[in-house]
């Protein structure tokens, strides 16, 4: 239909030209739609900002899957996405429990594991033995690793642009996989994801003319791309063209990983529910430390991009799986050992900052408000 060189420019274009455009449409009707983000609690921003930029790149994928005559082939793919964003956006208008929510997010990936047939039947050669199947276990760990890389999403979505500018880099990378691996539908839709969400960040970067976010991704959005991505990992890695080892793809995800299973340990270690949230995430700690919004944006974006680096060109160099897994399973406890270390003595600094500023306004015989 369209020649490789064709696709590289049409598709993602035309998603980009069609989610830039529903963005500003859909900003308008925000507020009665109730897409809005109202400033309070933990929220950084000081004015209300729609929450369409999910919502908008759903209806560019849409659009484009439909012009272009791939929408029957990725039929199952794009009912599933269209549970998970309507739930996304009953969240946002009335927050929903987390029960109800990973409920969804699981009917969502039934239709995947039933409806298109792809699970996690294997987690490939980690120890150089020979590959690790799962067995009766395939579909309960399929759900969790669906379900894990749509929440590790989610709670990344916490700066300007960083969510969406790490999803672009993933889908970039899952896109190269599958055109490396003659997988030409799932090619076609990574490219249109990546232009669907380049749409979006138009709106959502920072720029010199934009300081701040005119929309967000909303829960719609983080959780569609979250799932979307899931999807990407285990369809890639799985299946007679699935060639793509299972750890390269976790690789293109480290970062969102590894930044939500450190948190949600250190939750549970002190005692809390891993769901509720706090600001302690790793792009929170930058800023803590003194990088601007943009420098912790660029710092972790160009640390994703350079992880999905290690999983494509070690997959393209046919390096073994195990040389691919023990540096990603002691990174891992390499980052949670300092960011736990690095964390305690920050809130230890602060705790003394401001035990201190109470003694001097105390000294002083005047009362200070508590941070």
């Amino acid at each position: 239909m369209f020649s490789e060189a064709a696709q590289l420019a049409i598709f993602p274009g035309a998603a980009l030209a069609i989610s830039a455009g529903a963005v500003l449409l859909l900003a308008r009707f925000a507020p009665t739609l109730g897409l809005i983000d109202v400033p309070g609690g933990r929220k950084a921003h000081g004015q209300s900002v729609p929450l369409v930029g999910g919502l908008a790149i759903f209806l560019a994928l849409l659009g484009v899957a439909w012009l272009m005559g791939i929408a029957p082939g990725a039929g199952y793919f794009l009912f599933a996405l269209s549970i998970v964003i309507a739930a996304g956006c009953w969240d946002d208008v009335r927050e929903i429990s987390p029960r109800l929510k990973f409920a969804i997010q699981i009917a969502a990936s039934s239709i995947m594991i039933w409806g298109a047939g792809i699970e996690l039947r294997s987690v490939g050669d980690l120890l150089g033995w020979r590959p690790i199947g799962l067995w009766i276990f395939a579909v309960p760990l399929t759900i969790f690793a669906v379900v894990g890389v749509v929440n590790a999403v989610n709670m990344m979505d916490g700066l300007d642009g960083l969510a969406g500018s790490i999803a672009l880099i993933a889908f970039a990378w899952f896109a190269a996989v599958s055109w490396s691996s003659g997988l030409q539908l799932q090619f076609v839709t990574a490219l249109i994801f990546c232009g669907a969400i380049a749409g979006f960040l138009l709106f959502n970067l920072r720029f010199p003319w934009q300081p701040r976010a005119r929309v967000f991704l909303g829960d719609a959005g983080s959780l569609m791309i979250g799932f979307a991505l899931g999807w990407y990992a285990i369809d890639l890695t799985q299946g007679p063209a699935g060639s793509f080892p299972p750890i390269a793809a976790l690789w293109v995800v480290l970062v969102p990983l590894a930044d939500c299973v450190s948190l949600m340990a250190r939750r549970l270690r002190a005692g809390r529910s891993p769901f509720v949230a706090d600001n302690h995430h790793i792009h929170h700690y930058l800023m803590a430390i003194g990088f601007t919004h943009s420098q912790t944006v660029a710092i972790l974006v160009g640390l994703s991009a350079l992880c999905g680096a290690v999983g494509y060109f070690g997959w393209k160099l046919g390096l073994p799986e195990a040389a691919l897994f023990w540096p990603f399973f002691f990174g891992y406890f390499t980052y949670h050992a300092w960011i736990t270390r690095a964390w305690k003595r920050l809130d230890r600094e602060h705790e003394k900052q401001h035990r201190s500023a109470t003694l001097a306004a105390e000294g002083a015989g005047k009362a200070i408000p508590l941070a």
